[in-house]
């Protein structure tokens, strides 16, 4: 009985030492920890948070404070590389790691989490960020020298400073610093899922500038720069819009089975008979699935110009993903630059457009 009992108590004190926080593990065996000092927090809680561009944020773990404002936070693994943020209170801190930290220290007030004053060792990119957030903050980083910033910093730092930084404002300046941006978090985080939602987030800020403008011609400080397209055509022989730059050029989605898109053909036939001679080019960017329909289509609607491309993917269309197109036809009108200076403009509205860019 004396044996059991003993057992029973040794067992019960294994277990109780190698349990830790809520969703964590004790701060001695942990893998990845946070440590540090939260002073005017005593007795206050953390929530440390994952963060995401999709505003799908999810509470790892949370902690209580000490007395003495001393806090740690264990996890049996790094939470991976990406943003977080720690939450006391109504007061935030967000951190950007690389997924190579393994003890971070965090030491300061709670008042320094809203001014992001933390002082943090141990990991770098989170350093960094803060830098970025008191130049911001100091208006020393700005649209003007944003794009020096990205090019030698880390994109996730860059990504996030750039959300912060452009978040509720659109145009053409902003899509374009945040591209910039999106390109940078593909070559220096090209598996992260922090990717994607960027992506996504970059995506939908260029589709609401777009849609503001649609039909009209959009001014030049609010236009961005038309992404390549490069296809073969029916021949076999590749197209290249960047060779376009320097005419005004229509890139017209359609498909061979789009009813709609075959009654306008004949209307940008008209287009391209009357300018041409001008320097106005179409770049027509077919979904069909068939080459034969396809180019079947092209004769019989007389789409005299050389440049016809596609991938024969149908809805899956790489260029048409690219450009957010999900119906057609969808026209998108390029000035002499290669900017993108006009949306779907139909009929009179785009003859207009057109001799507008031509003569302007």
């Amino acid at each position: 009985m004396r044996n059991f009992m003993l057992f029973l108590v040794l067992s019960t004190s294994i277990a109780f030492w190698g349990c830790g926080g809520e969703g964590g593990s004790s701060a001695s065996s942990a893998a990845f920890q946070i440590n540090g000092n939260i002073s005017n927090a005593d007795n206050l809680q953390i929530f440390f948070d994952k963060m995401s561009f999709s505003n799908a944020n999810n509470v790892i773990q949370k902690v209580d404070i000490g007395s003495g404002g001393d806090f740690s936070i264990g996890l049996e693994e790094h939470p991976g590389e990406g943003i977080y943020r720690m939450r006391i209170g109504t007061k935030k801190g967000y951190f950007v790691f690389d997924g190579s930290e393994k003890v971070v220290e965090v030491n300061g007030s709670l008042e320094d989490f809203d001014l992001s004053k933390q002082q943090v060792k141990g990991s770098t990119s989170t350093t960094a960020y803060l830098s970025g957030e008191q130049k911001l903050k100091s208006q020393e980083l700005n649209m003007d020298n944003f794009g020096t910033f990205v090019s030698s910093n880390d994109g996730l730092v860059s990504a996030y400073l750039a959300y912060n930084l452009m978040g509720r404002t659109i145009n053409g300046k902003t899509i374009a610093a945040l591209e910039q941006v999106e390109a940078k978090l593909k070559v220096d985080h090209p598996t992260s899922k922090d990717l994607g939602d960027f992506s996504g987030y970059v995506r939908g800020r260029a589709a609401k500038l777009e849609q503001l403008s649609i039909g009209q011609v959009i001014p030049v400080e609010n236009r961005r720069q038309a992404k390549e397209i490069n296809f073969p055509s029916p021949s076999g022989n590749n197209y290249s819009l960047d060779d376009l730059k320097g005419k005004v050029v229509l890139i017209d989605f359609w498909a061979s089975w789009c009813r709609p898109c075959r009654a306008a053909n004949p209307h940008v036939v008209g287009l391209y008979d009357r300018f041409n001679k001008d320097g106005f080019e179409v770049f027509s960017v077919s979904l069909d699935g068939s080459k034969d329909r396809w180019e079947q289509a092209i004769k019989q609607d007389n789409l005299k110009w050389p440049y016809h491309v596609s991938d024969l993917k149908k809805w899956q269309s790489a260029p048409a993903r690219e450009y957010g197109v999900s119906s057609i036809p969808r026209t998108f009108l390029l000035d002499r630059e290669g900017r993108i200076a006009a949306v779907n403009p139909r009929g009179k509205q785009l003859d207009m457009a057109i001799e507008k860019l031509l003569n302007g």
